[in-house]
């Protein structure tokens, strides 16, 4: 199998059609690019630690985009990220571009409140912070797959109603919002018929001031009718619920939000903010370096909050007035995967999100997702919505078997043949005795089968980088629908040069 060695797309002269979708990025072979359009529709990079998806695929990728302009989001797992992309920028003479959200807490971003003043149609909706609020706990509590109770269902729908009315009722008081807010409403709510009569409680409660401050001139028709739903929900429906119901429902809230509101966190989300994901489209890169290898849970909790939050800015924003593509990049993306991610991706071209997910394996994103039956499915959708594959070298079966089957099979001819010997006789056998002789037949012939193009064992052989292989790191490309003029398949083999720094 030979591997073309990779070329760089030549930087196109800037214009109005700097980022029409048929601009060149990389030439996987003299005759082969990859455009924006293809970029737009998701890529997946899979190899083995030490495989060179990230020094070799991953870094000729980035560098690409970041040469044609691209803003961008990116997340983080191990501690070395951030210097990483901190070359790749002044690589690409884009350091002024780079904004890094970390430890310092310079760079802030109150989520919630961010999602309630957005602006435009379908913006600022109660369901939409509930739903962005609900989302984010739900994936750092490691992907909210559920234990499996046949109460589950019960107790999620009771928290998601404790936070939109929670969520309603500061909107309506004109209180900003922020995960403290929610926690100071829902502890301060009443808990029985005679406490909410109490005196003492009406002025020690934040969440029956923020009812009064509710109560206001000027609510329009609609505002009333939600604040009737709300004032029911607190001093009706909450107090009454049985003591072990209503404590469960409350110990849910804040058990999953109490992370949210102490030290660093509550620094970089529950305070002002100045800067959003709006930023990417604007050309800045976005680097999170909160390493979940550093900062474990925390790490976890702050890029799925950006995650999610730029993919929802992304969908909202009008890319005929800015036509810039922006890219989610995310190395070990099994660590930062949601159940809502397949569906993202699947109109994400429209606007211009360039998804770029590197993993070991599909293993790991099976298991992200829940595993089993449901988690593979969710999986499935995802890879299937990621329509450039670059898959270097591979010691995992169950992913060798996934890259074969995505490759498929064709009609191979197959050649045999047989020769056979004999003598007639008894023994002892001898040449020249009377009676005996040789006899012998000879066959050939061909067959058809439908075969693997390339073999899982393939994926075990390709180069790895580093100085033994010459810092050359070899992979299989695959993109669907495409026939590479290289090859005349739907795949072709590319070779990518490591910087001379090493693997």
């Amino acid at each position: 199998m030979m591997f073309p060695r990779l070329f760089r797309a030549k930087r196109r002269t800037p214009a109005a059609v700097r980022w029409s979708l048929s601009t060149p990025l990389l030439q996987w072979s003299s005759s082969d690019v990859w455009t924006i359009g293809d970029a737009v529709t998701g890529t997946l990079v899979t190899g083995a630690t030490g495989s060179g998806k990230t020094s070799g695929s991953g870094r000729a990728m980035a560098l690409a985009m970041l040469r044609a302009g691209f803003g961008g989001l990116v997340l983080t797992t191990k501690p070395d990220e951030r210097e990483e992309w901190e070359q790749y920028c002044a690589a690409t003479n884009r350091s002024d571009d780079l904004l890094v959200v970390g430890s310092a807490a310079d760079l802030r971003f109150n989520f919630l409140d961010y999602e309630a003043r957005m602006a435009g149609e379908g913006a600022g909706l109660t369901e939409n912070v509930v739903n962005l609020f609900s989302t984010v706990l739900e994936a750092a509590d490691n992907g909210g797959s559920g234990s499996g109770r046949e109460d589950e269902g019960y107790w999620r729908r009771a928290s998601r109603q404790l936070i939109r009315n929670a969520v309603e009722l500061l909107s309506l008081a004109g209180s900003r919002l922020s995960v403290p807010d929610l926690y100071r409403v829902v502890i301060s709510a009443p808990t029985s018929a005679e406490q909410k009569r109490s005196t003492q409680w009406q002025a020690q409660s934040v969440c029956f001031q923020r009812l009064k401050e509710a109560d206001r001139e000027g609510l329009t028709a609609r505002q009333q009718g939600d604040l009737e739903v709300v004032a029911d929900y607190f001093l009706v429906e909450f107090p009454e619920l049985s003591e072990k119901t209503r404590s469960v429902i409350v110990s849910t809230f804040t058990s999953m939000t109490d992370v949210l509101m102490r030290g660093l966190l509550r620094e970089l989300f529950c305070t002002d903010t100045n800067v959003t994901p709006e930023a990417a489209a604007e050309g800045k890169v976005v680097v999170i370096d909160l390493p979940v290898k550093t900062f474990g849970e925390l790490g976890s909790y702050s890029q799925l909050i950006w995650k999610f939050c730029f993919q929802r800015a992304s969908e909202r924003r009008d890319v005929a007035a800015n036509p810039r593509p922006v890219f989610l990049w995310v190395d070990e993306a099994q660590s930062f995967l949601m159940s809502s991610d397949a569906a993202f991706q699947s109109t994400c071209r429209s606007a211009r999100v360039a998804t770029t997910y590197l993993t070991q394996n599909v293993s790991n994103v099976y298991s992200a997702l829940g595993g089993q039956e449901k988690g593979r499915a969710e999986a499935a959708s995802l890879f299937a919505n990621l329509n450039t594959k670059v898959l270097h070298a591979n010691g995992d079966p169950v992913t060798n078997e996934w890259a074969a089957s995505l490759i498929g099979r064709s009609r191979q001819t197959l050649a045999n043949g047989n020769t056979s010997h004999s003598r007639d006789g008894a023994w002892p056998f001898s040449l020249g005795i009377e009676g005996m002789s040789d006899s012998g037949s000879t066959s050939a012939g061909f067959s058809e089968t439908w075969e693997y193009e390339v073999q899982p064992a393939q994926f075990t052989q390709l180069k790895t980088g580093g100085p033994s292989n010459g810092c050359q790191v070899d992979a299989i490309l695959f993109q669907n629908g495409r026939r590479f003029s290289a090859s005349n398949r739907t795949w072709m083999p590319v070779t990518f040069q490591q910087a001379s720094r090493g693997a």
